[in-house]
């Protein structure tokens, strides 16, 4: 009987269905629902970092020239500085790197889209963070048209150009670059990727599912 009298029903958990449990604890059964999620081949993520550092240079350089500012390298650095700072590792912390942000990954979550939408991710962090870096490197906070011109053209320079980058040159298939072309099982996949090791995110994650249910 429940604290008030009322009846209790006693439910198998494997009756419950997996809906029941999804809020408690996510299993890695060597399903493809990260695919992509892990790292880019070491060639294309390098292609995507010295492709954000061209795009953030030529906003610098952009910038400079509108104001009739000179263009030389250091100048350029210094501007573009901030949000290099920023980006970077925004980018590394936030899958910037990861084989969907370079086009990869299945489950329609490759491509150009998935490109686009881990560009995003970065972009939303990193960009303000540059601005406010900017902001205390000169001791004043730059005026709302500087802010609202930085972030569209960013925007569209740094979403805009890693999409068309999986649009024009995606990358091979996971499945067929490690397995001569072979779609992998499930229980492959998980054996390929090894034992999965979870981050500080993953831990608030449960707390938070844990908190939602109870």
């Amino acid at each position: 009987m429940g604290p008030e009298g009322t009846p209790l029903t006693v439910v198998k958990v494997e009756d419950t269905g997996a809906d029941a449990w999804a809020s408690v604890a996510a299993i890695d059964r060597g399903e493809d629902d990260s695919a992509g999620a892990g790292a880019a081949a070491p060639g294309r993520a390098a292609l995507l970092a010295g492709g954000d550092l061209a795009a953030l240079l030529a906003f610098a350089a952009v910038g400079r020239a509108s104001h009739g500012e000179p263009l030389d390298p250091a100048s350029l650095l210094a501007t573009a500085g901030p949000f290099l700072a920023a980006w970077f590792p925004a980018a590394l912390a936030l899958g910037g790197y990861s084989a969907r942000a370079a086009g990869g990954g299945g489950d329609g979550g490759g491509g150009p889209g998935g490109a686009a939408v881990a560009a995003l991710k970065v972009w939303a962090v990193a960009v303000p963070l540059g601005i406010a870096i900017r902001s205390v490197a000169r001791g004043y906070a730059p005026p709302n048209v500087f802010v609202a011109v930085t972030l569209g053209v960013t925007l569209v320079a740094m979403v805009g150009w890693r999409a068309a980058l999986a649009a024009l040159a995606p990358p091979p298939p996971a499945s067929a670059a490690a397995g001569g072309g072979a779609a992998a099982s499930p229980e492959q996949r998980l054996a390929a990727r090894g034992d999965r090791r979870g981050g500080p995110m993953e831990l608030v994650q449960v707390i938070m599912s844990l908190t939602k249910r109870w």
